[in-house]
């Protein structure tokens, strides 16, 4: 019987959900990701550890943050009052951190838009 230690499960996990991450932004944000696959890979790498660093532990949570900085830019996100406030909110959930990642994200992309014209 295969048997798996902790430390090859995480990457076993870790290694899925930046494969789950990359294949939804490459279908939902198509050529507007200006990275290659390879490059989106380290920066997802990047992005999952500065999570995990910040107690985002979840799938959603993590995807949340990994969809803002796709659409907005790793300096905006990481910088954003909103989104250290968030991140340094460890006694909310994981659940909750997300929701509040995701209406982030939804406001801030309305307000480009909203600028955009559109």
């Amino acid at each position: 019987m295969l048997e798996l230690d902790r430390k090859q499960l995480s990457t076993i996990g870790h290694t899925q959900l930046r494969n789950n991450l990359a294949d939804f932004l490459n279908r939902h944000l198509g050529g507007k990701a200006p990275l290659q696959l390879d490059q989106l890979d380290a920066e997802l790498d990047a992005v999952i550890a500065h999570c995990q660093k910040e107690g985002l532990k979840t799938q959603r949570a993590i995807a949340s943050y990994a969809l803002a900085c796709s659409l907005f830019g790793n300096d905006r996100v990481a910088g954003d009052p909103s989104i250290v406030g968030i991140l340094a909110d460890r006694s909310s959930s994981q659940m909750d951190r997300a929701l509040l990642i995701e209406m982030w994200t939804a406001a801030a992309y309305s307000d480009f838009r909203r600028a955009q014209g559109g």
